[in-house]
């Protein structure tokens, strides 16, 4: 009988997190260091509890891409895929996720991340995909998120809104954070830490 698979991306998936890789692809070192210097008091504040969580990332995603024209972001994201993607997947993962596949379960890919610089690559793998979507007016980026950041509870909730709640006894699912553990309490093969070489 063929179930669920549902993972995480950035640090399960992937070696390292895959916003920052984008960011710095496009900007260099330099500007993505500056980019992230003047998002630190916001950080700090959000690691304090004083701050909402996703206020560094709003801000992060608003200095980088306020403006942007769309099709010169899907440009970049194809880059991202033939560039850096590929390096940044951990293999125990993409092997895990063919066998998955294979066994005719339904992977989805369940992230924080923007589909911006992650749909290409689960385009290219034939996954689903739940990720924080950025917003597009008049064929540019406002800079802002058009969903809720794809996180904690929220992506229990972004789960139910696709497929339902999927059987547990025959759901898999892979995190590596404590933000993550929502999504694992639906799996009665919950993964975590999985596939660190």
């Amino acid at each position: 009988m063929s179930g669920t698979a549902l993972f995480d991306l950035d640090g399960t998936i992937t070696r390292g997190d895959t916003m920052l890789a984008f960011i710095r692809m496009m900007f260099g070192p330099i500007r993505s260091n500056l980019m992230l210097a003047l998002v630190l008091p916001a950080w700090l504040l959000a690691k304090a509890r004083i701050a909402p969580g996703d206020r560094p990332k709003r801000q992060l995603l608003r200095l980088a891409f306020r403006h942007r024209p769309t099709e010169e972001l899907q440009a970049w994201s194809e880059r991202f895929l033939r560039e850096r993607m590929h390096d940044m997947v951990r293999p125990a993962a993409l092997r895990c996720i063919r066998d998955h596949l294979a066994a005719g379960d339904r992977v989805i890919i369940v992230t924080a991340a923007c589909s911006l610089w992650v749909g290409p690559w689960c385009r290219e793998n034939g996954l689903e995909l739940i990720a924080t979507e950025l917003e597009h007016r008049n064929g540019r980026s406002t800079g802002r998120l058009l969903t809720p950041n794809c996180k904690g509870p929220e992506k229990v909730r972004r789960i139910a809104e696709l497929c339902g709640r999927p059987d547990p006894t025959t759901t898999h699912a892979y995190g590596d954070t404590p933000s993550d553990r929502p999504m694992l309490a639906l799996a009665a093969h919950a993964h975590y830490k999985p596939f660190r070489e």
